[in-house]
């Protein structure tokens, strides 16, 4: 269970409360929760989250660890439409071997969380989830090139 509150007295209470009813372990400051890192900072009194560990996992999965870094989620201007997906069978045989839907997911999961400045992209991304284009993945490539 994690407790959090700006006054130390206020987290003895709780912790007195629940301590009286049932057997507790304080584990100390967490580190680590649902994938999620938090990092704190004292002398500047923030408190900071972030899926590094993922973002790093789905960097890996689509293969651009040695990849160039781009500056932004989406080229300005981009336009990605239903003219962009697959015509012929041969296309749409290529793309179905791309594995699209887990780019997407990956993506939204993170924008969820931790990620809100990928959410316009992935939103963009998430339109064309049942026939993806080329065009389509090299957009969502370019989101993962984004998170380097």
């Amino acid at each position: 269970m994690l407790i959090a509150s700006r006054q130390k007295a206020v987290i003895a209470s709780v912790k007195a409360g629940i301590a009286e009813k049932f057997r507790i372990k304080d584990m100390g400051r967490a580190r680590f929760i649902l994938g999620i890192e938090i990092d704190y900072d004292m002398e500047r009194k923030t408190l900071g989250i972030s899926r590094k560990a993922y973002t790093e996992s789905i960097i890996k999965k689509f293969g651009q660890e040695n990849a160039k870094p781009c500056l932004t989620p989406l080229e300005p201007g981009v336009q990605l439409t239903k003219a962009d997906e697959p015509q012929t069978e041969e296309v749409k045989a290529k793309m179905k071997s791309k594995p699209y839907r887990s780019l997407v997911g990956s993506l939204m999961y993170l924008a969820c969380g931790t990620r809100p400045d990928i959410s316009v992209a992935v939103a963009k991304l998430s339109r064309f989830l049942e026939n993806p284009g080329e065009k389509h993945w090299d957009a969502g490539i370019k989101v993962v090139r984004y998170l380097l």
